[in-house]
């Protein structure tokens, strides 16, 4: 229902003057959509998105227990045109900051997954402070109940701009101020200069038109001030030249086909401006003395490249490193643990350490008179362990570093103990106690010198779960330490079992 009280596009203005709203018939499906929202400013995507979520609430008005809309968001994305439908945000956000929609999280599929319950306000909010009906807008835009502007195209409208400054160079008749300004100061009329008229004249029709629409006239003041300026360093024809050729070569064609020229006065100023160049003689990238490239331009160019790959690649580090941030260091997966060691390779670390002291263990069972030092040696390798976890955690280590630090004690005190064992070995007495299928003599564990200077290259062992190891190293065996001393240590214990 319109509750304008003082309609300005009945009869009394004339056929001519404005669009005529007629009625042809009541919609038979329809969403209501309150003046308020319409006149909120909102983008037009938002209120299409209101208009979309307001359409649920009402096919269940009947049901006060449905009046909650819970369109997927992939359907919102669609309907608002959007390539990706996580887009949708940005407009929810914009309706929740208005106070139009009110939203809650919820989870579904076992909590894996997550969606919204989307609460319509047909009722402006408490404190609300914008326009509420369409008596307000017309309140705030009085132009609009004039009939001598009709978004500023109306016959008064142009009269009144062409004789404050003349479009085509030809003097204006003096002419009585409009009654709606005749309060206002009168505007001074200026000839314009016939070289002023001849750049004038070179923009494009289109632009001119649009410029007519915008400012009422195709000559206005800022930019005949910059034609002006312009000339006192180029001839007319060269700024002929100029504006013809950046009308093209500078995008404005494009923008204004595709609708988004936006501002023509400022267009039509920036296609005048000399440039960026440092030199005056140059002309987009071309000297005027000998027609030869501009070095300076030349130079830019490279120095433009060279900062948008630099800033390109500084933006694409930046992007890895935070992406980096968010996977576990144990095993380089995105476990959801925003960056901290994962509960599967903290068990992994626990596992291979209790794992060690449990080989030392066997292997002092195996000695016919273990060390008194080693009497104990499943507690003692758990022990070393936990003082190496604790020293390095005083030194600032992260969990990481301290499960390293006590994985690297534990299999280092396991794998003295298993030397040990091998050492006190006796040819004939304590090889007789071993089990009968091991050999006669124990099996040195071949230990080859490692070779380093090659190039870097990631190394080629294995984590404790199958996954590559992932660190770098410059060995020619391709290991790196943690992997090398690993290795050895199976060899040692497959000798032993031999």
């Amino acid at each position: 229902m319109n509750d304008f009280d003082d309609e300005p596009y009945d009869d009394r203005y004339g056929e001519e003057e404005g669009d005529q709203l007629v009625a042809e018939d009541w919609p038979t499906v329809h969403t209501p959509v309150p003046v308020w929202v319409m006149l909120a400013g909102l983008s037009a995507k938002a209120f299409l998105m209101y208009a979309f979520l307001a359409e649920h609430i009402n096919a269940h008005i009947q049901n006060p227990n449905r009046r909650i809309a819970c369109p997927k968001q992939k359907a919102i994305a669609v309907v608002l045109e959007l390539a990706d439908d996580r887009q949708v945000a940005t407009y929810r956000k914009e309706l929740e900051a208005l106070g139009a929609i009110r939203t809650e999280k919820y989870r579904y599929a076992g909590g894996m997954r997550q969606g919204y319950k989307y609460f319509v306000r047909y009722n402006p909010p408490a404190g609300y402070q914008g326009q509420l009906r369409l008596r307000d807008f017309y309140n705030a835009h009085p132009e609009f109940k004039a009939a001598a502007k009709w978004e500023g195209r109306t016959e008064a409208a142009k009269k009144s701009a062409a004789a404050t400054v003349p479009a085509q160079g030809k003097p204006a008749p003096k002419a009585k101020p409009a009654p709606a300004r005749a309060a206002r100061k009168k505007a001074a009329e200026v000839p314009l200069a016939p070289d002023v008229l001849k750049v004038l004249e070179a923009f494009r029709p289109e632009l001119r038109e649009a410029m007519r629409e915008t400012a009422h006239t195709d000559a206005p003041k800022t930019l005949v001030t910059a034609v002006t300026k312009a000339l006192k360093e180029r001839t007319a024809e060269q700024l002929v030249s100029r504006v013809l050729r950046r009308w093209s070569t500078h995008g404005y064609a494009e923008k204004f086909e595709t609708g988004r020229l936006e501002r023509p006065v400022g267009a039509a100023v920036a296609m005048l401006r000399h440039g960026d160049c440092p030199d005056p003689g140059c002309e987009d990238g071309e000297l005027l003395a000998d027609g030869e490239p501009c070095v300076l331009c030349i130079e830019r160019g490279k120095n433009y490249k060279a900062d948008y790959k630099s800033a390109r690649d500084a933006k694409k580090q930046a992007a890895a490193a935070a992406a980096a941030r968010l996977l576990c260091p144990g095993c380089d997966q995105d476990r959801g643990t925003e960056g901290a060691l994962c509960p599967l390779c903290v068990g992994g670390f626990e596992n291979d350490i209790a794992g060690a002291a449990e080989r030392a263990a066997e292997d002092v069972a195996r000695m016919e008179n273990p060390p008194a030092e080693w009497a104990d040696a499943k507690a003692r390798v758990l022990a070393e362990a936990e003082q190496a976890r604790e020293r390095v955690r005083r030194e600032g280590a992260d969990v990481f570093g301290q499960l390293l630090a006590a994985q690297f004690a534990a299999r280092s005190a396991a794998t003295d103990v298993h030397r040990l064992r091998l050492a006190t070995l006796d040819a004939d007495g304590a090889r007789s106690q071993e089990p009968t299928s091991e050999p006669e003599t124990a099996p040195e564990v071949p230990s080859m010198p490692v070779m380093y200077g090659a190039e870097p290259a990631p190394c080629s062992g294995l984590r404790w779960d199958g996954s590559p190891c992932g660190r770098t190293t410059e060995a020619e065996d391709g290991l790196c330490g943690v992997c090398r001393g690993a290795q050895m240590a199976q060899h040692e214990d497959l000798a032993a079992a031999r």
